[in-house]
């Protein structure tokens, strides 16, 4: 059975749908407004869902 749905911050962060029955997208370098502070917050390498997958779970945490 395949999952259905969307990855709702990479969907948010790239502006199209990314269904979770695909590969989490790279979303490393993109801002995002925070919706209750208002903050601009931009994505590093470290924060990135398809970063930390490639780089592995044994990578220092300021590599990813």
């Amino acid at each position: 059975m395949t999952p259905t749905g969307l990855w709702l911050v990479a969907t948010a962060a790239l502006g199209r749908p990314v269904p979770i029955a695909g590969r989490y997208p790279h979303v490393c370098g993109v801002t995002l407004t925070a919706t209750r502070s208002g903050t601009p917050y931009r994505y590093s390498g470290r924060n990135c869902a398809a970063c930390a997958e490639r780089l592995g779970p044994k990578a220092p945490a300021g590599d990813r």
